[in-house]
């Protein structure tokens, strides 16, 4: 028995260009999971988030995500990646879960989430919030200010791995 703080847990991202702020939030949720359900926003859910930055496709991110999880995973844990269609996945009907993991910008989120739950008869889930990185000038890690910063590093190699 792994004795983690959450049996069964959710968290959900975009995931694009995987980065160190990416890999501190699945560490922690990793840390505290004994089952960690993750869901990767689809290409059609990505391209109605709106995002300041181009996304890689849903197979590449879902592979990096998957690769780096398999090298933190501890013995007897399980993960399972799926396409995100939608802001709340299995979340709302899924009534193994005791856990959501979220960032301090999605907090609302899971609250919304625990108001469905309630409303469809499930016990709400533990928010477990993970503080999100920040850059020397205090600005938060993120895909955008990276593509900013680098965008055409990124953008170079979207068009010649995927065009």
């Amino acid at each position: 028995m792994l004795n983690k703080k959450c049996k069964k847990s959710a968290l959900g991202g975009t995931f694009s260009f995987l980065h160190i702020g990416h890999k501190f939030f699945l560490k922690e949720a990793l840390k505290i999971s004994e089952e960690l359900i993750i869901g990767i926003s689809s290409d059609e859910f990505a391209r109605k988030l709106d995002k300041k930055h181009p996304i890689e496709p849903y197979e590449v991110r879902a592979l990096k995500v998957l690769n780096f999880c398999l090298k933190e995973i501890k013995t007897g844990q399980k993960i399972t990646i799926f396409p995100l269609d939608d802001p709340y996945g299995p979340t709302i009907w899924d009534g193994e879960l005791d856990c959501i993991i979220v960032s301090e910008e999605t907090y609302a989120r899971a609250l919304e989430i625990n108001s469905i739950r309630i409303n469809r008869g499930l016990r709400p889930l533990n928010v477990i919030k993970v503080k999100l990185l920040t850059d020397e000038k205090g600005k938060k890690i993120s895909s955008t200010l990276l593509w900013k910063r680098y965008g055409s590093i990124f953008t170079d190699k979207i068009k010649r791995n995927f065009s």
